[in-house]
C-alpha cells in the first residue's frame, strides 16, 4: 500500500476530512454555478467562430479537467467516509490507510494516452496520474482561472451589446408594423428598402456578437465589427419617423382635402370678384398698367382631384409630396392674387387721393384771396374735369394737379413777406 508523508490521529483524520468536505462542497457548488452561468451556456449552446471557438476549446478542455478532478476527489472523500465508518476507533493499519487517503497521492485521475515519442519501448501505452487532495485542488486553479475568465468576458460582451441590438429589433417591428398599416411594403417601398438594408447590418452584428463575442471586449459600442451602431440607428430613426409621418399624412387626408377644397372655393370666389373689380376701375380708370388676373383656381382644383384619387388609391408617399406641394401653391396663388387686387386698387385710389389734394388746395386758394384768379380757376377746372370723368387719364390728372398745386402755392408766397426778412 502507497504510504502516506505521516500517519495522522483519529482526531486529526476526522478533523481533516470535514474540512476536505467542505473543501468537496465548495468545488461542487462552484462547479455547479459555472455549468448554470448564462455566459458558459451561450457559448455552450452558440456556433462559435473566430477567436471564441479557439478560446472556447481550450474552455471545454479546462471544464472537463475540473469535472474530472472533482470526481476524483469526491472519490477519495467516498473511501474515506466508508474506512472511517467501520469503527469508532480505527486500527494502526485502517490509521495509515486513512493518512494516505487524506495526504498521499490517493486521487486517481482518468487514464490518458502518452504519445509514442513520449514513451519507452516497455513503457505502457495509457498512463493512470495520481495526486494528492491538495495537489488536485492546487492543478483546478489554473482551469478554473482559465474558464470563469472566459466565460465572464463573453457575458459581458452579451450583456453591453446584446440590448442595443435588441432596441434596433424592436425598432424595426415597430416600423414594419407601420408600413403593414400603411399597406405593405409595396407601399412605402424607399422606406421598405431602408429597413431591409438596417436588418441586413442587424444580422450581421448579431452573428458576430453571438459567435465571436472575444473579439468584442474592447468595450467600443458604437461599432461591433464593420457595424456603425449610430449609423443603424439614425438610419432607423429617419425610416421610423418617415413612416409616422405617413401614417399622420393618411390619418389627416380628409380633413386637409376640406380645407384645401374650401380653400379653391374661397380662391375662385375671389378671382371672380378681382375680375370684376379690375373691370370696375378700367371703366374709371384709364391707366396700362393696370394689371390682368391671374386665375389659378380651376388649374389648382383639377391638381386636387388627383390627390384625391392618390389617397384613394393608399399612395400616401405621393400624396404626403403633391398634397404638401399643392397646399403651398393655393397660399401662393391667394398670396399672388392679394398683390394682384392691391395693384389694381391703386390707381383708383391714386385717383381719389387726388381728388382730395385737389379741393384742399382750391380751399387754401380761396382762404388766401386767390379763389376767382382765372390762372388758378382755369387749372383747377381742368385738374377736377380730368379726374371726375371716366374713364380718367390718370397721368395727365397727375401733371395737372402738379401744376396746379405749384399755382396755389406760389400765389400764396406773393402775399407772404420774404420769410428771411421775417426771421431777421
Amino acid at each position: 500500500m502507497n504510504r502516506a508523508p505521516r500517519m495522522l490521529g483519529r482526531d486529526e483524520i476526522d478533523e481533516l476530512t470535514t474540512r476536505h468536505e467542505s473543501e468537496y462542497d465548495g468545488i461542487t457548488a462552484g462547479l455547479m454555478e459555472l455549468e448554470n452561468h448564462p455566459g458558459r451556456q451561450l457559448l455552450e449552446g452558440g456556433t462559435l467562430t473566430g477567436r471564441t471557438a479557439e478560446q472556447w476549446e481550450s474552455g471545454r478542455r479546462a471544464i472537463s479537467l475540473l469535472w474530472g478532478h472533482r470526481e476524483a476527489y469526491g472519490a477519495v472523500l467516498d473511501r474515506v467516509r466508508a474506512l472511517r465508518g467501520r469503527r469508532s476507533k480505527p486500527q494502526r493499519p485502517e490509521l495509515e490507510e486513512l493518512s494516505f487517503l487524506l495526504l498521499g497521492q490517493s486521487a486517481e485521475l482518468a487514464a490518458r494516452d502518452v504519445p509514442i515519442g513520449q514513451r519507452g519501448l516497455t513503457d505502457p501505452a495509457m498512463h493512470v496520474h495520481r495526486m494528492s487532495l491538495a495537489e488536485l485542488v492546487a492543478d483546478m486553479a489554473p482551469a478554473w482561472s482559465e474558464v470563469t475568465a472566459l466565460v465572464e468576458a463573453a457575458d459581458a460582451v452579451w450583456t453591453r451589446l446584446v440590448p442595443t441590438l435588441d432596441r434596433v429589433d424592436a425598432g424595426i417591428a415597430v416600423a414594419e408594423a407601420r408600413i403593414a398599416e400603411l399597406g405593405g411594403p409595396d407601399a412605402v417601398p424607399e422606406q421598405t428598402a431602408a429597413l431591409d438594408r438596417i436588418r441586413r447590418g442587424l444580422e450581421t452584428a448579431r452573428t458576430l456578437v453571438a459567435g465571436d463575442p472575444l473579439a468584442l471586449t474592447a468595450g467600443d459600442e458604437r461599432r461591433i465589427g464593420t457595424v456603425d451602431v449610430p449609423a443603424v440607428e439614425a438610419e432607423l430613426s429617419r425610416v421610423t419617423d418617415a413612416v409616422r409621418h405617413l401614417l399622420i399624412v393618411r390619418g389627416r387626408f380628409d380633413e386637409r382635402i376640406r380645407r384645401l377644397l374650401a380653400a379653391l372655393d374661397e380662391l375662385a370666389y375671389q378671382e371672380g370678384d378681382t375680375i370684376r373689380r379690375r373691370a370696375h376701375v378700367l371703366g374709371r380708370i384709364s391707366d396700362k398698367r393696370v394689371p390682368e388676373v391671374p386665375l389659378r383656381a380651376a388649374t389648382l382644383r383639377e391638381r386636387s382631384g388627383a390627390v384625391t384619387v392618390l389617397g384613394g388609391e393608399g399612395d400616401w408617399v405621393r400624396v404626403s409630396r403633391e398634397l404638401s406641394t399643392l397646399e403651398n401653391d393655393v397660399q401662393g396663388a391667394r398670396d399672388r392674387l392679394a398683390a394682384t387686387r392691391a395693384h389694381i386698387e391703386a390707381p383708383l385710389a391714386r385717383r381719389d387721393e387726388l381728388r382730395g389734394l385737389v379741393q384742399s388746395y382750391r380751399a387754401m386758394a380761396a382762404r388766401g384771396g386767390h379763389g376767382e384768379e382765372a390762372v388758378l380757376e382755369s387749372l383747377y377746372s381742368h385738374a377736377k374735369e380730368l379726374l371726375w370723368r371716366a374713364p380718367c387719364e390718370l397721368e395727365v390728372a397727375v401733371r395737372v394737379v402738379t401744376r396746379y398745386q405749384e399755382a396755389v402755392i406760389a400765389a400764396h408766397r406773393k402775399d407772404r413777406p420774404d420769410d428771411k426778412g421775417e426771421q431777421r
